[in-house]
Order: C-alpha cells, then sequence, then structure tokens
C-alpha cells in the first residue's frame, strides 16, 4: 500500500497539458515540484539534529573513554598489573616516558610501548 502511494505521488504528469503554475503573491519562494517550500532551512535543521546525535552518540562518549584512559597511563607505577592491547598481561617492573617494562613470567620481561598498555587488570586467583 505505502508503495503504490508514491508510486501515485511520484509520477510524472502523462496528461500532456501545461504544469500548473503557481501563483507569486508577496510571499516566500515558489513551492517546488512536489508543492514544497522552504526546504533548505528544513535541510539545515536535520543535519543539525543529525549532528548532534551523532555527537551525544559517538563523539562524547569516546572523548571521556580517552580522557580516562590518559588519566589511567599518567597513573601507572612500578608493581601495577596491566595487559596490553595485544592481550600479554604482567606486572611492570620499570616504566618510563615511552616505555613501560613488563614481566610477563619469572625472569621474563618484555618491553612495550606505553601507549600499548590497554588497562589495569587484577592478579589472578590463587587456587588452593
Amino acid at each position: 500500500m505505502l508503495y503504490s502511494l508514491f508510486h501515485i505521488l511520484l509520477q510524472p504528469d502523462v496528461t500532456g497539458g501545461p504544469a500548473p503554475v503557481a501563483p507569486t503573491g508577496g510571499g516566500g519562494p515558489a513551492p517546488g515540484p512536489m508543492g514544497c517550500g522552504g526546504g533548505g532551512t528544513e535541510q539545515i535543521g536535520f543535519l543539525l539534529l543529525m549532528f548532534a546525535v551523532l555527537y551525544f552518540l559517538m563523539i562524547r562518549p569516546q572523548q571521556k573513554r580517552a580522557k580516562q584512559h590518559d588519566a589511567m597511563m599518567a597513573a601507572l607505577k612500578k608493581g601495577d598489573i596491566v595487559r596490553t592491547n595485544g592481550g600479554v598481561r604482567g606486572e611492570i617492573t620499570a616504566l618510563d616516558d615511552r616505555d613501560v617494562t613488563i614481566e610477563i613470567a619469572e625472569r621474563t620481561r618484555i618491553k612495550v610501548l606505553r601507549s600499548h598498555v590497554a588497562g589495569l587488570d587484577q592478579p589472578p586467583e590463587q587456587k588452593n
């Protein structure tokens, strides 16, 4: 039913007669071919609305997560248990401005970029 309604509305005039002429009073712009006038402001309003929705649903939460991650990166210290972006888990044994040294097993240490630390991790539970 909806398809047939759009089909009728969008069907071109095939009667061969002249196109109807809109009265041009002192008002706003003449209506377009579908009888709608003033579409420019509606389009701008719609774009602004879409940008606002995009900002609050995607951009703002991402910025919030980035700030939290930066704060966590600044608070890293020796002895913290961390997990890297690659999934490697270990304890920080040394760190500087660029690198973090992580002990992933007894006497096994790796250096990773500080920016590749995904976050703090909990130590594994000891089984009795």
